[in-house]
C-alpha cells in the first residue's frame, strides 16, 4: 500500500460557515493553550482546613483556605469586648477574667501574678491580652480553639521553640510573630 495524499488533503479546510480560520484567532488559541497550566498553578489554592481560621488551616503568608474576603466563622471576642467587660463586670468576681493568673495558665519567664483583669486592662503586653483574649473566648466554647491549644501556642509559640499548628505538617512551626498574626486574624479588633 502506497499512502498518497493529495494537495487538497493536506490544505487548510474552512469551518463551517466556509472560511478559513484567521492566523490571529490560531495564534490566540495556541496562546492560551500553552498558558494553560501556568494559570492553573497561580490560581490553585488547596484548601488547608475545614475552618479556615484554625490554626491547622492559617498560614501567616496569607495563603489560607476562605471563602472570598468573607470570613469562615465570626471573629472571637477580642481585647476591647474583654476590656468593656472587665468595665461592665465588678471586680473580684468568680468569673475565669478574675480567678486565673497568667502564671497559673501560661509559661513565663518570671513570675506573673496578675490576673487575666490586670493583665487586659493594666500591666500586659499586647500579645499577652491577645493570648488572655482568646483563651477566655476558648474557655466560652470556642469551634476555632480549645484552652489547650491556646495554651499550647503560647507556651510553644511564644516561650518555647515553636508551635506546630498541625499534625500533619510537623515541619510548619509558629513564632510568636506568626502567633499573633493568627491571633490579630481570629480575634475582633
Amino acid at each position: 500500500m502506497k499512502p498518497e495524499h493529495s494537495e487538497q488533503s493536506v490544505a487548510p479546510k474552512g469551518s463551517d460557515t466556509g472560511t478559513m480560520p484567521k492566523n490571529g484567532r490560531r495564534r490566540l488559541i495556541q496562546g492560551g493553550l500553552a498558558g494553560a497550566p501556568l494559570l492553573m498553578a497561580l490560581t490553585s489554592v488547596p484548601a488547608l482546613a475545614a475552618e479556615c481560621k484554625q490554626p491547622s488551616g492559617f498560614s501567616a503568608s496569607g495563603n489560607f483556605s476562605q471563602n472570598g474576603n468573607a470570613a469562615c466563622t465570626s471573629k472571637l471576642s477580642g481585647v476591647k469586648d474583654w476590656v468593656k467587660f472587665c468595665e461592665a463586670t465588678p471586680s473580684p468576681s468568680s468569673h475565669p477574667i478574675d480567678t486565673n493568673t497568667f502564671s497559673g495558665v501560661f509559661a513565663t519567664t518570671g513570675s506573673v501574678t496578675d490576673t487575666f483583669r490586670k493583665i487586659l486592662t493594666i500591666s500586659g503586653t499586647d500579645l499577652q491580652k491577645k493570648i488572655v483574649a482568646a483563651w477566655l473566648s476558648a474557655n466560652l466554647g470556642s469551634a476555632l480553639l480549645t484552652k489547650d491549644t491556646v495554651v499550647k501556642m503560647w507556651n510553644d509559640g511564644v516561650m518555647g521553640a515553636g508551635f506546630h499548628p498541625s499534625t500533619t505538617m510537623p515541619s510548619v512551626t509558629w513564632n510568636s510573630q506568626k502567633v499573633e498574626q493568627y491571633l490579630d486574624y481570629v480575634l475582633n479588633s
